[in-house]
């Protein structure tokens, strides 16, 4: 299609040539394009530094580079910072103690069981002052320079939960000193050197707790003070020299056999004394202490060297020969026969059995209730008393009286040595003296017989041939009439069974033979 043209006429736009219209131009000076930079450079940090300070104010954040010591707790708040601070001081922190001793003794505790406690609280407010002091200039010119501003722990000690620890570690620490001592052991007494002790000094330590307190905490290490404890008894010589003294006696039994006329002496063995000693842990006394257990299992052993059949008599109480063997002196027995069996044989009668074994035919009946001297039979046993019951009274060792039937002779012995010999006259064959141990039991200055009707000068009955029949040594007889008997018979068996001497002989030994004399009769 083509285009048609307007009816109406067009307006031309006539243009005007432009003329140049002359400008003044401004000229921008250079001190002040400095001056509006440097106070743009100044405002901004101020203000940067106005924010900074009212953010810190609003949010209480420490400063940068705030340490506690080497703990950074720089941009926390309060709260956040005693947490940090109660976790690394107290909660998480370890105190190694050392003791002070050459062989060290090591313990982990936890600050509180030592007495240490850092205020979480009033570290993080002196954490926090900073940048809030008087000298805020200082802190700020020290945050822009980067300075690190180390803050010390607020720590506080308590001594009394220190001590309740130390209290209880002591148990641990306590060695008691040992005294010297004097021990029986390898069988001997010897001196045992003492040792001092030693104990946890808790004064000394809790001192030094307090006066360390930082630099225990800040190290994590204590030292535990120890002191010795010193031995109150260095040296026992003086009673090992006691002891030495005591077992150095000689403490013994001497055992008399009167029916053998043999004396045994018994020695404590060396080992067993030294078992005695009694050492008082007090006062270092020392002294035998015998028990009763002991003493009889030494005399059960004694009585057993003696041989089957012999034990000890009248034998003094145990206090008595413990205070004896203390002394120094000697204890004394007698020794005692048991009673034995015997066996008839074919033939024997009672009173030759009698005579055989020296004892007394009345008493062999006595131990054999229903015996008589009708009804013994070759083949029973018969109980024979002891030889010691013809012994009545307490023996005395050092005198002694000898009677030989065979040859009618006597010797009267002192102390072991010969005092006296004499020709006797015995009983004759129809009323013959018995031969036995027998013993001298009483002492009559002029004995009346009335189966004879004759008197016996200085007589001394010396066993029973029947229940209150005496048989005796005693002077030449005299007859109610006057007449001295046997005068010429002497040295041949004359009597009705006493032993007869002369006169002068009788008298003397009347007035020597004391009550429990031994008189031995042999054939």
């Amino acid at each position: 299609m083509q285009a048609t043209t307007s009816p109406k006429t067009s307006r031309r736009r006539t243009s005007t040539p432009a003329v140049a219209v002359p400008v003044k131009s401004r000229r921008i000076r250079p001190a002040v394009v400095w001056v509006s930079l440097v106070s743009i450079m100044v405002i901004i940090p101020l203000l940067f530094m106005a924010l900074a300070v009212v953010a810190f104010q609003i949010f209480q954040w420490n400063l940068p580079n705030v340490t506690i010591l080497d703990l950074d707790v720089g941009m926390m708040n309060p709260e956040q910072t005693a947490e940090k601070v109660d976790r690394q001081w107290n909660r998480n922190r370890t105190i190694l103690a050392s003791s002070n001793t050459k062989v060290a003794s090591h313990y982990a505790f936890s600050p509180k069981a030592l007495g240490y406690w850092v205020d979480p609280a009033a570290t993080a407010f002196s954490a926090n002052s900073v940048g809030r002091r008087a000298e805020v200039l200082n802190d700020l010119g020290a945050v822009l320079r980067s300075d690190p501003q180390v803050i010390l722990p607020t720590i506080y000690f308590d001594e009394s939960a220190a001590r309740e620890t130390l209290k209880i570690l002591a148990e641990d620490f306590l060695l008691p000193p040992e005294n010297a001592a004097v021990v029986y052991q390898d069988s001997q007494w010897e001196i045992q050197p003492g040792a001092d002790g030693q104990a946890l000094d808790i004064e000394t330590t809790l001192q030094h707790l307090q006066q360390d307190a930082f630099t225990n905490l800040l190290t994590q290490s204590a030292t535990l003070f120890v002191k010795p404890l010193a031995i109150e008894i260095p040296d026992l010589k003086p009673v090992l020299s006691q002891i030495d003294s005591l077992t150095s006696l000689n403490p013994c039994l001497v055992a008399y056999d009167p029916i053998l006329d043999e004396t045994y002496t018994f020695d404590v063995p060396q080992t067993i004394k030294n078992t005695w000693i009694e050492l008082d842990p007090n006062t270092y006394q020392v002294s035998f202490e015998i028990e009763n257990e002991s003493l009889q299992g030494l005399i059960n052993t004694w009585e057993r060297e003696l041989g089957e059949g012999r034990t000890f008599e009248n034998l003094p109480v145990w206090d008595e020969i413990s205070q004896s063997w203390e002394n120094g002196d000697t204890v004394n027995a007698v020794i005692h026969h048991s009673s034995t069996t015997y066996q008839v044989q074919p033939g024997e009668s009672l009173w030759s059995i009698s005579l055989d074994l020296g004892m007394p035919m009345w008493r062999i009946m006595e131990a054999n209730p229903g015996l008589t001297t009708s009804n013994l039979e070759a083949g029973v046993q018969l109980t024979i008393p002891s030889k010691n019951d013809l012994l009545p009274l307490p023996v005395i060792p050092n005198k002694r009286i000898l009677i030989d039937i065979s040859d009618q002779s006597m010797t009267v012995l002192e102390n072991g040595q010969v005092r006296n010999q004499h020709i006797v006259s015995t009983g004759m064959s129809d009323s013959p003296t018995m031969a036995g141990v027998f013993q001298v039991q009483t002492h009559e200055i002029n004995a009346y017989a009335s189966n004879w009707d004759l008197y016996m000068p200085h007589f001394m009955g010396i066993y029973e041939a029947w229940p209150d029949f005496m048989n005796g040594i005693h002077g030449l007889p005299l007859l109610a009439n006057g007449r001295r008997l046997w005068a010429s018979s002497l040295g041949s068996p004359a009597s009705y069974g006493c032993i007869i001497l002369d006169l002068d002989a009788a008298e003397d030994l009347y007035q020597w033979a004391d009550p429990g004399v031994v008189v031995e009769i042999t054939q």
